[in-house]
This record gives C-alpha cells, sequence and structure tokens, in this order.
C-alpha cells in the first residue's frame, strides 16, 4: 500500500511569460555553503491577477503506524469532522498528535468595528504572510514571517528546487511578500493592510539547490530552510509600515528534555509551539481558502530521522500535529507566542525560557493522507552541514549557530551583504 505525502506547495499557473536565471548564474553566485539569488526588481508581481492554483503531490511509504483499518470514515468520531476526507481542522489524527488548527479571525462581527480590533493586521500577527515565488509561466504559494526588519524566513522548497527534484530546474527571478494577507481573491490584489513587498536576495543552503542535504528521500530534509531580504518602498521596510518582526532561535530554545514524574511519557526534547500561515485548502468561507490566516498550537517534539542519501547518517527534524495543508509551508515554528502578561513576582514568575515570539524552524512538510494530521521542520540548529556554534561577522556580531546563524550572517552581516547596515535586519 502507499499513500500520498505531500509537500506543502501550491504550484500556480500563469499566463505571462518571465525571463529568469540560467542554471549556470544560478550555479555560481554562491557563497560557500549558501546560495545567493538577486531577483529582478521588475513589476512582474501584477501578474497574480490570472492565477489559477492547484496542488502538486509526491508519493512517499506510507508512515509505520498507519494503518486504515483502525480508523473508520463511516461515522463522527473524536478527532474526525464530517467530511473525514477533506482537509480541515481536528483535534487529532490517526497519529494521535493532538491539537488546534483554526482561524486567526472572528466570524462575528465585531462591536467595535475599528482597525484596532481586526487581529491580523496587528501584531505579532502582521509579522506573517504570505510567500509566492514566480519563475516563467509557473510559481509556487507559500508563507513566511519578518525575522528582520525586512528579511522573510521561508522553506527552501518554496522558493528553490531540491537539485531539479521537484519541479525541473524551478528558479524564481520574483518573489513578494504579502504580510497579513486578507484574501486570495484577484480582485483584491492579493493585500493586505501593509502591502505587496518584492525580494531583493535569496539566501539558500547550497546543499539544498545541489541536492546534497542530509535527507530521508528528499523530505524530510536537515535544511529546508531559507531567507531573503526584501526591497525598500520610498524607503522603509515592513515594520517601519508597522509590521512586527519576530525573534528567532536555534538548537532548540525552550525545549525541555524533563521526565514525566509518573513515567508515562517517553518522548524527550519538547515544547509547545504556534505556527501561523496561509494554508490552501483552509478559509474563514469557501470562496476564500487559502485566504486567511491560519492557527495551529501543539505539543512538538524532536524526531532523529535515518538519512538516505549518503550524506551523513541522521539528522533531525520537529514533529507536531495539525490540521494545515499545502500552501503552510514556510510557516514560521513560533515558542511563546504572542506578548507576555505583567507578574506579579512575589506569586508568579514567567518560567525558564520565557522569551517571546521566538521562530525556531519553518514548517517542511507534512502527510497528504489528510486524516494523519502531522506536519514537519528543520530545525534552526546546528548539524551536518553547518556546524558552528557561532556565526560572527567582521563587526564581531554573532548572528547564531548552524543553518540559520549561517544565513543570516551573508544576509545581514558586516563583510558580507551589509543587510543590518542597509536596516533590513536586526
Amino acid at each position: 500500500m502507499k499513500t500520498l505525502f505531500k509537500f506543502s506547495i501550491i504550484y500556480i499557473l500563469l499566463t505571462n511569460t518571465i525571463n529568469f536565471p540560467s542554471k549556470a548564474e544560478f550555479a555560481n553566485n554562491s557563497k560557500s555553503k549558501v546560495t545567493v539569488i538577486e531577483l529582478d526588481d521588475n513589476d512582474n508581481f501584477r501578474i497574480l491577477n490570472t492565477i489559477q492554483i492547484k496542488p502538486p503531490q509526491i508519493i512517499k511509504k506510507p508512515p509505520l503506524r498507519f494503518n486504515t483499518s483502525t480508523y473508520s470514515t463511516s461515522r463522527k468520531q473524536p478527532g474526525n469532522i464530517a467530511q473525514p476526507n477533506s482537509l480541515g481542522p481536528t483535534n487529532f489524527g490517526t497519529y494521535g498528535f493532538p491539537h488546534t488548527t483554526s482561524l486567526v479571525k472572528s466570524k462575528t462581527k465585531p462591536l467595535n468595528a475599528n482597525s484596532k480590533h481586526a487581529i491580523t493586521s496587528s501584531k505579532p500577527y502582521n509579522g506573517v504572510g504570505k510567500v509566492i515565488a514566480i519563475s516563467g509561466n509557473t510559481g509556487l504559494l507559500c508563507s513566511g514571517a519578518l525575522i528582520g526588519k525586512g528579511v522573510v524566513s521561508t522553506a527552501a522548497h518554496c522558493v528553490s528546487d531540491y537539485d531539479d527534484k521537484f519541479y525541473g530546474g524551478f528558479v524564481p527571478d520574483t518573489v513578494i511578500f504579502i504580510p497579513a494577507a486578507t484574501s486570495n481573491s484577484s480582485t483584491q490584489g492579493y493585500g493586505g493592510p501593509i502591502g505587496v513587498w518584492k525580494a531583493k536576495k535569496l539566501y539558500i543552503p547550497r546543499c539544498w539547490t545541489k541536492g546534497k542535504c542530509p535527507d530521508a528521500g528528499t523530505v524530510p530534509n536537515e535544511n529546508d530552510i531559507a531567507v531573503f531580504t526584501l526591497r525598500k518602498k520610498r524607503g522603509q521596510t515592513p515594520a517601519q509600515k508597522g509590521a512586527h518582526y519576530f525573534n528567532y532561535g536555534w538548537n532548540h530554545p525552550g525545549f525541555t528534555n524533563s521526565s514525566d514524574p509518573f513515567g508515562k511519557i517517553t518522548v524527550k526534547k519538547r515544547a509547545h509551539i504556534t505556527t501561523l500561515g496561509y494554508p490552501a485548502h483552509l478559509g474563514d468561507k469557501a470562496s476564500n481558502r487559502g485566504g486567511s490566516m491560519i492557527r495551529t498550537d501543539s505539543l512538538t517534539f524532536i524526531n532523529t530521522e535515518r538519512s538516505t542519501s549518503g550524506v551523513g547518517k541522521r539528522f533531525e527534524q520537529y514533529y507536531w500535529g495539525s490540521g494545515q495543508s499545502g500552501g503552510s509551508s514556510g510557516s514560521p515554528i513560533i515558542i511563546n507566542f504572542g506578548f507576555k502578561p505583567n507578574y506579579d513576582t512575589r506569586f508568579k514568575n514567567p518560567g525558564k525560557y520565557s522569551k517571546e515570539n521566538v521562530v525556531v524552524g519553518n514548517i517542511s512538510w507534512g502527510y497528504g493522507d489528510d486524516r494523519i494530521h502531522v506536519q514537519g521542520a528543520s530545525p534552526f540548529a546546528r548539524n551536518y552541514t553547518y556546524k558552528s556554534k557561532k556565526h560572527k561577522d567582521k563587526a564581531g556580531r554573532n548572528w547564531g549557530a548552524g543553518n540559520i546563524g549561517y544565513l543570516m550572517r551573508i544576509a545581514c552581516g558586516k563583510g558580507y551583504d551589509g543587510g543590518q547596515a542597509n536596516g533590513l535586519c536586526r
């Protein structure tokens, strides 16, 4: 038996033709362990008015614990929705990972309709948005989050092919970011309260573009992450226009390996996470699926994968429960989401790791069988490809450990591309 493993990407079919870099240009424009792509400064994003969307799928072996005989689709059960074969939120799937997947929006009319009461346009929600990468007559629809004033983190597969193994050599020449997007309709221009922003440069792990990362059959993958810088609009970044930008962390901050005092829990290194993004099959109504921000809250844990690529032996992945679908790829994995309350420390303290709104990865993959309800991510962390504990620039600033630290140093660091000096970073 085989099941579909959904690589959480949405193809976008566009009618216009766009010129894009050759494979040679793409391969040579590299900085050591990072492939850097400088994008055109054009208005090709305006052709989004012609979008047609369909989700691609990749055939994978069924998960070891999946057994269709144990899951009835003939009646409602705990964790089952009215139409069990549709993509939608449930409290757990066949893997038994409890989660909550919900709209970042009320379906009722607010008592006060002013902007203060619009959730997605407020911080920290408005630091999350849609990511659309376009090349020729093809595009990819994903999600992403600001981790700098004008720096977005997303999944590598949202902006680049894995050595021609998914899209036949996809190299974008236009990437756009729409913070707090509110609609999938072309009549709304895919707009949001902060507008549409064009990417300037992409920073992608070189092992990804070369197809040489430790992986388990392409995905899960050790380094399915990427960052890109945005072009300013009238000298301003999204942050200067009111967008939130998240903290980012590395090496599993806020995760605990403490044991259950009753000896019932065997999984170690776990944390509570929140994801925010734009899965294409979920929305606030049937006509706006993919157009509303969706939130998932779940317990996540670190799983050690066996590499089948011939590169490295094992690598880490985050696993958690989720009812989200394709289009959520690139969504931030956030610990301590939201703003902390004011604590009276005479009676309560905020905990061992209380830093708020920390992105620790981006959604990479999910099972195509919608009954499983599990997604995964490549952690921001030290790994086989990026071993260093610190990545300092020529000013002595540490941009972090592992994969995220390396990418952010190249994008932002003094002596590299200087995004910090240009007001794009932290």
